[in-house]
């Protein structure tokens, strides 16, 4: 997993879901706010690289190079290395692309399920709605903000 990076997931509303077999229930009621199936992706398991690179991930040291560039550029970086951890401990990931008007309707549904770490990522800034509850996974000093 370690080999797979987030590219910054423009458009895209990440939670992280600490008991996977919940996220199932979340991408379902999510579903009903999105206007295609696959503005929801639930990332978790052996395709979770598979839907990371669906979200603009990129690998190599290429990967590396462009993660030190956004390091120096955008105070959210650090949140996409927690993304990264908390998929190798074995929790889930509930991504969607919701209008702007649906986003509260989205969100409202991520946290009834449990859903914690809750950022919407757009184009110009990142939004944090809902901090993480409980440990926080191991991440480099240098990468907390």
């Amino acid at each position: 997993m370690s080999s797979v990076l987030i590219g910054y997931p423009t458009g895209w509303t990440l939670a992280v879901v600490d008991d996977p077999s919940e996220a199932d229930a979340l991408v379902r009621d999510l579903r009903s706010t999105t206007r295609r199936s696959n503005d929801v992706l639930l990332i978790h398991g052996a395709d979770a690289p598979r839907l990371l690179r669906s979200l603009g991930a990129s690998t190599g040291a290429i990967a590396k190079l462009r993660r030190t560039i956004q390091f120096m550029a955008m105070d959210q970086l650090p949140d996409l290395f927690v993304y990264e951890r908390a998929l190798e401990e074995g929790r889930a990931l509930v991504a969607v692309r919701v209008p702007g008007d649906r986003r509260d309707e989205a969100v409202g549904i991520m946290r009834r399920h449990g859903a914690h770490f809750i950022n919407s990522f757009g184009s110009w800034m990142t939004s944090e709605i809902e901090p993480w509850h409980g440990r926080m996974p191991a991440i480099p000093g240098y990468m907390k903000r």
